[in-house]
């Protein structure tokens, strides 16, 4: 795992603390929440490829509770039909709000990527003149 790789595993780790959290407050608070993912989203302002980390780590306790395996099945036998059916629409609400919150936006991290390719390449073509200049003195040869 590259620095970026770590960094990026990091953030998403600190973020998804906040998410456990809120889940254990939920189970203890009698299967109710007022948490909202969107605004937590909202405030930590992450970009597509973290929000779409997070969602792999709430996919993946969803599908631990709606699994048929055995164990997990006895993992989670401390709940109720009922409280599963909370746990299940409480973690199904956390997926929607990431989707709603990278929708919303979409447009505006492309934009700001457009920006940047444009950018990067108005620095190459300024070095690539600068290595002209530098070269021919100053002047443009036509041919």
């Amino acid at each position: 795992m590259n620095k970026i790789q770590k960094a990026i595993h990091n953030k998403v780790n600190s973020a998804m603390g906040e998410v456990e959290y809120q889940t254990d407050c939920f189970i203890d608070g009698g299967y109710k929440s007022k948490f909202s993912m969107l605004k937590y989203l909202e405030q930590i302002k992450f970009k597509r490829k973290l929000i779409e980390l997070m969602k792999e780590d709430i996919q993946y306790q969803l599908d631990e509770i709606t699994s048929d395996d055995p164990q997990l099945i006895e993992g989670y036998d401390f709940m109720t039909k009922g409280q599963k059916t909370k746990y299940i629409n409480y973690l199904q609400k956390l997926l929607d709000d990431c989707d709603k919150y990278i929708l919303k936006h979409e447009a505006e991290w492309k934009a700001d990527s457009q920006l940047k390719r444009i950018k990067r390449q108005s620095k190459k073509k300024l070095a690539k003149r600068l290595e002209e200049i530098e070269q021919n003195k100053g002047r443009k040869f036509r041919k």
